[in-house]
């Protein structure tokens, strides 16, 4: 990507699209102190440059929106082609579902994938604006809302499912009748819950993880209950070293000398993309991740001001899919959330000209 990026000669376009784009800053900054971190880490460096490795996706934005600058189909495009690859995911899904498939390593990968969730709204999203298109649409939303709340184990996606269709009620229904729908809604969750052993089980079993977790032992051996600990673990961290924490890479050798003599269960991250900022690069690094994710929010307000709802809802989307999924897994971290919130901010963040959006319709 790199080399290509190069001999396209986009490379040029980096000085405007930095002050065009204020994102970019912040994810270049962002990755400028996970480099200087590694300089303190006590983490080897081979390990701490493979931590550093994977938030390239930060790097992906500027470099996509400089190739992608001036070309009003782009949006429609990325977003087209995730969904086809979602399709094409799906499809897999259901085969091994009813049993006309043997499990394979495309299911399995999948299974708590609440990043997948996003793809709902957006395909939403096509309902209310593809009126020619509607009923498939709707069919293809159906199909999804199936998947996530019958077939996949994932409560990070319920909960973002949730945030994004409160989201979705606020952004395209008047005050006066969200209480209709939103109470609805509720009826239509009730359902799902009777109704998804997936959910009812999953539920029940989180219930279960609270009341027996012990914060003063922390020897938890429940998937809930290791998050808490790691929580813990990473506050006790954080009050040694706040402002600029142990370094890039680090968290994994700093928690395991915290546990030693304990029964806490060692960790390679703490499952919260914030808490593991903080430890590993300070305040410092998790202000400028909190600036990273809450600018966009206001281009989301600018996009607003020249009436390109649809480009400022899906960007709000995009942006509030990410916080949720950062408070329970460290998504940044990871290759799949981190690659679809990149790509999709290049779709729905720029302000393009009035002949860009003409283009892309």
């Amino acid at each position: 990507m790199f080399i290509c990026w190069l001999a396209s000669g986009t490379f040029k376009n980096i000085p405007n699209i930095i002050k065009e784009n204020p994102i970019t800053v912040f994810g270049i900054t962002f990755c400028c102190l996970l480099l200087i971190g590694i300089l303190y880490s006590p983490a080897p460096l081979f390990e701490s440059l493979g931590f550093f490795k994977k938030y390239r996706p930060l790097l992906f934005i500027p470099i996509v929106l400089s190739l992608t600058k001036g070309r009003g189909n782009v949006p429609k495009n990325i977003v087209n082609a995730l969904l086809f690859g979602y399709l094409v995911v799906l499809i897999n899904a259901y085969l091994v579902h009813f049993n006309l498939l043997a499990p394979n390593i495309y299911s399995v990968k999948r299974s708590g994938g609440g990043f997948l969730v996003i793809f709902a709204y957006l395909v939403l999203q096509r309902v209310v604006q593809e009126k020619s298109h509607r009923f498939l649409w709707t069919i293809f939303f159906l199909v999804l809302c199936y998947d996530i709340f019958f077939i996949l184990n994932t409560r990070t996606g319920w909960l973002i499912f949730i945030g994004l269709t409160l989201l979705f009620v606020v952004q395209h229904f008047p005050l006066k009748k969200q209480g209709i729908v939103l109470a609805l809604i509720v009826c239509l969750g009730l359902g799902i819950f009777y109704t998804s052993k997936s959910v009812e089980q999953r539920v029940k079993l989180t219930i279960d993880n609270l009341k027996i977790y012990n914060p003063v032992k922390k020897d938890s051996r429940t998937s809930v209950g290791l998050r808490l600990d790691w929580y813990q673990n990473s506050i006790d961290l954080i009050k040694e070293k706040p402002l600029f924490g142990y370094g890039t890479g680090s968290y994994q050798l700093v928690q395991k000398k915290l546990i030693t003599g304990t029964s806490t269960v060692a960790a390679s991250d703490p499952h919260n993309e914030f808490l593991l900022t903080v430890v590993q690069i300070g305040f410092v690094g998790c202000t400028v991740l909190l600036l990273f994710l809450f600018e966009p929010m206001i281009r989301s307000r600018k996009l607003l001001l020249l009436k390109q709802r649809q480009q400022a809802f899906a960007l709000q989307a995009t942006v509030l899919f990410l916080v949720i999924g950062c408070f329970f897994n460290s998504w940044l971290l990871s290759m799949i959330p981190s690659h679809i919130f990149s790509f999709l901010v290049v779709a729905f963040y720029p302000i393009r000209t009035n002949q860009e959006h003409i283009d892309a319709s």
